[in-house]
């Protein structure tokens, strides 16, 4: 596996995600009084490689960690910092329920069967961690709701609770002085609750709260470059289209794609119909409960 360290701010410096595990994104948010660590990485050796990082670059020492959302990608990594750390209230319940659990092969398979896991993320984590006799899951400390600020001297991270169809507990880190924002998972679809699926009424408000911010660029944790502003706005235009004619036509697959060149002004690309099947899922499944 492969990790590049990138600076893209005055304060932020990022570690790119690798798909061979689902490693996500990491982020190193540096003020005057510390760093602040955004995601703990899927394993402890996912979080050593942004230590060594950190140290070989010369940053600002780690002094608080901050969990996006509960999915083990993003937390299995958090007992290597042993740092105070920020999470939603919810991530904070999920995670201490997960510190509980049987990580075996077989209690893992068992989950999968029961529906509580799902098949990509039990050979993602055996892929990762095939041994896991001494894994320990660390719940984070400091339960937020809404918005706190956590203040690094000269710069300022916004922790603000977004949810969305991915994790409902979905919270993001902006920060204003460098005009960025760390998006977590949160505007990518559900894959918790059968076919991959976004919803309307969650999906688009989402994005348009995000674009409201004054950021120069958006770190989703699964892309390998950042999203530029203009580039999210453009997603969030094509996406409502395909909602907006997915909502117009209702459950009809085969009519919502003979509408769907005319709405979008262009041929159908295949993008374009995995979104709009996405939406079909959300259209038929539209409120789901966590599954933890």
């Amino acid at each position: 596996m492969t990790h590049t360290f990138h600076q893209i701010s005055p304060h932020v410096h990022w570690l790119s995600p690798d798909s061979t595990t689902d490693r996500p994104v990491l982020g190193v948010i540096s003020g005057a009084r510390g760093s602040l660590i955004v995601d703990a990485g899927n394993s402890p050796a996912h979080a050593r490689i942004l230590l060594k990082e950190i140290e070989r670059h010369k940053l600002p020492a780690p002094a608080y960690l901050f969990l996006t959302h509960w999915h083990w990608d993003h937390v299995f990594g958090a007992a290597r910092f042993s740092l105070p750390t920020f999470a939603h209230h919810e991530t904070v319940r999920i995670v201490e329920r997960m510190s509980q659990f049987d990580w075996s092969n077989a209690a893992l398979d068992q989950r999968v069967r029961d529906g509580l896991e799902i098949e990509f993320c039990r050979d993602m984590l055996k892929a990762e961690l095939p041994n896991r006799a001494g894994l320990v899951i660390r719940p984070p400390e400091i339960a937020i709701s809404g918005q706190v600020n956590v203040h690094l001297g000269d710069v300022t991270c916004q922790l603000i609770h977004v949810g969305g169809d991915h994790a409902h507990d979905s919270t993001v880190a902006f920060v204003p002085e460098d005009r960025l924002m760390f998006l977590g998972d949160c505007i990518y679809d559900d894959l918790h609750h059968g076919p991959r699926r976004v919803t309307t009424q969650k999906l688009l408000p989402l994005y348009e709260r995000l674009l409201a911010y004054d950021a120069d660029c958006y770190l989703p944790s699964h892309h390998s470059e950042p999203i530029t502003h203009q580039a999210l706005a453009e997603e969030c235009a094509l996406l409502t289209k395909i909602s907006q004619t997915v909502e117009r036509l209702g459950d009809n697959r085969e009519s919502i794609l003979a509408a769907l060149p005319q709405a979008l002004g262009g041929p159908l690309e295949t993008d374009h119909i995995e979104i709009a099947d996405a939406f079909l899922a959300g259209l038929r499944l539209p409120e789901v409960e966590s599954v933890l």
